[in-house]
């Protein structure tokens, strides 16, 4: 018992050095968080790199510096950063900054601008007991930035200038890896922090459908009751969906105090500039539902608590406000009440525009041939300012409105809330009178402050234009003059105005461009300011399928633990990382054709500007001609003038003629007046003559214009010619290409007959030397018979049994020799028959004696295997040949179409200039 329990002992000691050595022989693990950088989107195309850090570590990481782009790709993607204690408590921050290069000092390195940051959550990476590593997370990260601009609507907003997906987990890797890997992306770019370098104000436009909803634009509140100055009231608009006394959904602007506002003449009231946008959802269930828009003030009580009080509340019906038509509503009192004092009862006013969009997939119906637009509005460009400053500047986005019409005005219906109508009968009126049909369609953005170059803060305005209406829309510009004449609140004058052309970007998906208009000012036609504007335009059919999935909601993926890999976690969602990969080749997709559409529009407006330059140059030279005409005129003006004088001095210095001092006063009064009167004849004659000459002349440089043009009309007249000509004779060889295609299918269809008949062949004989292996084996067991048969005939020649027996079996080799026979005459023919496809026909040999069966039958093994041998060689050729030619031929038919179709296009957008060009003649 002793024995047993010491070698128990030792195998047990013997098992534990040998664990131990297995585990030093394992390389040394660590815990870091892997983090793997998907798509990117920023609003801006610029070179831009990512900077990784867990909130309160000193260790980061950064990516390489990518190449300029509005969706760049990163080299390395897939950053590691220490994970020893564990990140469930932690946050992962990211940070994207841009390389920009100093204006002044071009030969500088590039510097680093900090764009945005944005944080992720790591509480769910937590790594099981027993496990290596925690599940897989992907998130979406958004890049904030504070805005600093000048407009009121930026002051401390926070704008979402970029995007990324990041792909999470923690695993436990060896420290040799970890140490090579941190050691490539452990240093910064060669890049200094610098806070010179473009503007960056300019969040990421996201593409968000239509929804069904009402914006209501807060422009101000007047007339006002004013606190006194130790008073802490705040005065907000309250705006709720009400539905049987129940509210469904409530929004507020902000909080903002009441300023006193002195008008000439009368007492101190109070106003509220809000100059903000306040949304309220309408769910499909609303039908039946009441919009209360509530000025509420709120203050602290006398116990300290908040307390709400109602100066005016206003109840109406979102059914009686039509969809995406705007209206600009301004709430106030009768002029009849203005005589009894604020302090009696207050009296506020309320000014706000009210649109009412629907859900994407009900536009379709609201008229035949209209689009989903949408315009984000940032401001005048700070390089091409305005020539004077301008306050309270409001943009209006007129869909409807041709530049040249009659003096446009924004169209504010004033509602009298004291009086007996109500405002869902006062809207009710309003809309069936026809009084709205007639009046100017207007989409309006806040009011910017007083500036040259004013920003509207990159408001977004929605609307629903035709196709024809795309090709010009009208942008005005109004100084809206918030404290001008109360009847007219938001009608101040027009600035200047511009048009824009959005039919580029129609097409199967929603498209976005930049635009950057020439402003026509009224008061300045010599000036030249620009406004910036955003445009995208959604295609009719409902939501467009394909959009960005980084706009989806956030989503991870399940793990599942491995069994035999020591509790290791691996990803379950194959089918899910396979479709993502499917989807971001589609997003890839979309975005070629959108480049391959934006290039097409490029190059439309770069034949447009070249031909406005052509024509400019025309001028020009037409100019300079006159130019230099009318100098000549002017020399020869100069010429007759020193002509005159100089005959003037030659009459003066002559003597008065004879008899002219013998004429009375009478007489040399109608002589001069003949004289002046024939002088202004031929006044009046060179004055005609100069005329017509001035005329021939103009008519001589249009001839000559005329006769340039229809030149060069005739020049490219010839070149299209020559064009049409060459691509007729290549389309009259597309015959031949179609018929070589067609007799290369043929002799493909050939080559696959004659592999099956071979294959079966082979086949056929592949049968026949298995019945021959049979029957010689056979064979063998029955001379192994019949020998032992003679061997014990020998030994008891008496036995009739045995006779029996002998019979028995020379019987049955009877038979089997004839079936050998009959065996034999199939091989014959078979053999015939191969020899006469393969030879042209041999004389088939006579069958051998009984006694050479089996001879004859190994020869003819040998035979047909070689057969079988030179038939798979040969069907291994054939199949060869088969596999190149079918190779060959389909690249050759793949290239004659796509030539096909390159010529057919080519000849399509001939035919479409020679219209255009025939059309334009």
């Amino acid at each position: 018992g002793k024995a047993e329990a010491s070698g128990d002992a030792a195998g047990e000691a013997e098992a534990a050095a040998v664990t131990a050595a297995e585990e030093a022989a394992e390389p040394p693990q660590k815990l870091v968080l892997d983090v793997a950088i998907g798509e990117c989107e920023f609003a801006s195309p610029f070179a831009y790199f990512l900077e990784l850090e867990l909130e309160g570590h000193a260790e980061r990481r950064w990516t390489d510096v990518s190449q300029p782009s509005a969706r760049p790709i990163f080299t390395n993607s897939s950053l590691l950063l220490s994970a020893d204690g564990g990140v469930t408590g932690e946050k992962l921050k990211v940070s994207a900054f841009l390389n920009v290069v100093d204006p002044s000092s071009p030969g500088a390195d590039p510097s680093a601008k900090l764009l945005g940051t944005g944080t992720v959550s790591l509480a769910e990476l937590k790594v099981a007991d027993g496990a290596t590593t925690s599940k897989r997370l992907v998130r979406n990260v958004s890049f904030v930035r504070q805005a600093t601009g000048e407009a009121p609507a930026e002051g401390g907003k926070n704008l979402v200038v970029g995007r990324t997906t990041v792909v999470l987990q923690v695993k436990a890797l060896p420290e040799s890896e970890v140490s090579e890997r941190s050691a490539l992306f452990s240093q910064a770019p060669h890049t200094a922090l610098s806070s010179t370098g473009p503007s960056l104000e300019k969040s990421l436009w996201l593409a968000r459908p239509f929804e069904q909803r009402i914006r209501l634009l807060v422009h101000r509140a007047d007339s006002l009751p004013v606190s006194d100055g130790g008073s802490r009231a705040t005065l907000r608009l309250a705006v709720r969906l009400l539905q049987g006394g129940n509210v469904l959904h409530e929004t507020a602007s902000s909080s903002l105090p009441i300023v006193p506002s002195i008008s000439p003449g009368s007492e101190t009231k109070g106003e509220v500039i809000y100059n903000q946008e306040v949304v309220l959802p309408l769910p499909e269930g609303s039908y039946g539902s009441q919009v209360s828009m509530a000025l509420e003030m709120v203050g602290p009580s006398a116990d300290g608590s908040i307390e709400t009080s109602s100066l005016l509340d206003l109840h109406w019906s979102p059914t009686n406000l039509p969809i995406l038509f705007p209206l600009h509503l301004y709430a106030r009192t009768s002029p009849s009440s203005s005589t009894v004092p604020s302090y009696a009862r207050p009296r506020p006013g309320l000014l706000v525009s009210l649109v009412r969009e629907a859900a994407h997939e009900a536009l379709d119906g609201l008229a035949e041939g209209a689009h989903g637009t949408e315009i984000r509005v940032h401001g005048i460009s700070p390089g091409r300012p305005l020539p004077e400053a301008a306050e309270n500047s409001i943009v209006a986005i007129c869909p409807e409105y041709s530049p040249g019409a009659e003096d446009p005005r924004i169209p504010v219906m004033t509602y009298y809330w004291d009086q007996r109508m109500d405002l869902d009968s006062f809207l009710e009126s309003h809309f069936s009178s026809g009084a709205a049909a007639s009046s100017l369609k207007c989409f309006l953005t806040p009011a910017a402050g007083l500036s040259r170059a004013p920003q509207w803060g990159q408001f977004v305005v929605r609307c629903l234009p035709s196709k024809s209406s795309l090709k010009s829309l009208s942008i005005l510009i109004f100084d809206s003059g918030l404290r001008a004449d109360p009847d007219i609140p938001l009608g101040g004058n027009l600035l200047g105005f511009a048009v824009l052309d959005a039919t580029t970007l129609l097409g199967p998906q929603q498209a976005s461009r930049s635009f950057l208009l020439d402003l026509r000012l009224l008061e300045a036609p010599g000036a030249s300011p620009s406004l910036e504007v955003e445009v995208r335009v959604w295609p009719r059919g409902g939501v467009p399928s394909g959009l960005d999935d980084m706009t989806r909601p956030e989503e991870t993926y399940p793990t599942v633990r491995n069994p035999d890999a020591g509790g290791t976690a691996l990803p379950a969602a194959t089918a899910a990382s396979t479709g993502a990969i499917m989807a971001s080749l589609e997003q890839e997709a979309n975005d070629f054709r959108l480049n391959h559409e934006l290039s097409v529009q490029l190059a439309k407006e770069f034949n447009l500007r070249a031909a406005a330059l052509k024509r400019a140059g025309e001028e020009v030279v037409t100019l300079r001609r006159q130019v230099l005409m009318l100098k000549s005129e002017n020399a020869s003006l100069r010429a007759q003038i020193e002509d005159e004088e100089k005959l003037a001095e030659e009459v003066q210095q002559r003597p008065p003629p004879e008899g002219l001092e013998r004429l009375s006063a009478a007489e040399l009064a109608l002589r001069l007046q003949r004289s002046l009167e024939k002088y202004r004849e031929e006044k009046a004659k060179a004055a005609e003559l100069g005329r017509r000459l001035e005329e021939a002349m103009k008519e001589a440089s249009r001839g000559r214009s005329l006769e340039r043009s229809l030149e060069e009309l005739h020049q490219a007249h010839l070149e299209q010619n020559r064009e049409l000509q060459r691509l007729q004779e290549e389309g009259r060889k597309l015959e031949t290409y179609r018929q070589t295609t067609r007799t290369q299918e043929k002799v493909i269809l050939k080559l696959e007959k004659i592999l099956e008949s071979s294959l079966q062949e082979v086949q056929k004989a592949q049968k026949v030397q298995v019945d021959v292996e049979k029957l010689k084996t056979e064979n063998l067991r029955l001379r192994e018979r019949c020998s032992s048969l003679l061997a014990k005939k020998k030994s008891d020649s008496s036995g009739t049994a045995v006779e029996e027996e002998s019979q028995d079996w020379k019987r049955r080799l009877a038979q089997k020799d004839a079936e050998v026979v009959r065996l034999q005459a199939m091989v014959q023919d078979l053999k015939a028959a191969g020899n006469a496809s393969s030879n042209g026909g041999e004389a088939v040999p006579a069958p051998a004696p009984n006694g050479d069966k089996l001879n004859d039958l190994e020869a003819k093994k040998l035979e047909w295997e070689q057969k079988c041998r030179a038939a798979e060689q040969r069907l291994q050729m054939i199949q060869q040949q088969l596999t190149e030619s079918s190779k060959r031929y389909g690249s050759q038919i793949s290239d004659h179409k796509v030539e096909i179709a390159r010529q057919e296009a080519r000849i399509m957008e001939l035919e479409f200039l020679l219209k255009r060009k025939e059309e334009g003649g």
